[in-house]
């Protein structure tokens, strides 16, 4: 499908251009399982119950749309403190992953924090199970109690390999 883009000057049309949404032509049912995901999570922070070799982590739960239902793990990998003209933010990167009762989608997560605030974007890296081969990317964004309890929302879009229900 495409929508036509058109630039006018009074009544006068000097052009158009197509913008694509996918790769698509009449007929054509666009890129096959790609899905908007919408989601909320809940993540506290942990010693215990962290991937093997991890002093510690945060552990949550999501609830979402196309499958996104099940436990999740982060664990920051670096960090850095924000600039000056932004106290008390870092930002840092890490693995995320989802863990769902069909699979496991493992992410690369970036972000900036500060005491009361989280917003990050998540690239997928890989899956396992039903989200093997898929590929997307999430922004989340939310607020942190003073206890470190993490509580956002995210969107985004996921698309699955083909024969991956």
């Amino acid at each position: 499908m495409s929508v036509p883009i058109r630039l006018r000057l009074g009544c006068l049309v000097l052009g158009t251009t197509p913008l694509l949404a996918g790769a698509t032509t009449p007929g054509d049912a666009g890129p096959p399982r790609c899905r908007q995901i919408h989601a909320d999570l809940v993540e506290v922070p942990s010693t215990e119950g962290c991937n093997p070799g991890l002093a510690s982590c945060f552990l949550g739960e999501v609830a979402g749309n196309h499958g996104l239902e099940g436990t999740t793990h982060f664990n920051a990998d670096s960090a850095a403190a924000g600039p000056a003209t932004s106290p008390g933010f870092i930002s840092y990167g890490g693995a995320f992953e989802y863990r769902t009762a069909r699979g496991t989608l493992y992410m690369r997560e970036t972000g900036v924090t500060s005491p009361a605030v989280v917003t990050a974007y998540q690239q997928v890296d890989h899956g396992d199970g039903r989200f093997e081969g898929a590929t997307g990317h999430f922004f989340v964004s939310g607020t942190k109690s003073p206890e470190g309890v993490v509580t956002t929302g995210l969107s985004g879009q996921l698309c699955l390999a083909l024969g991956r229900p």
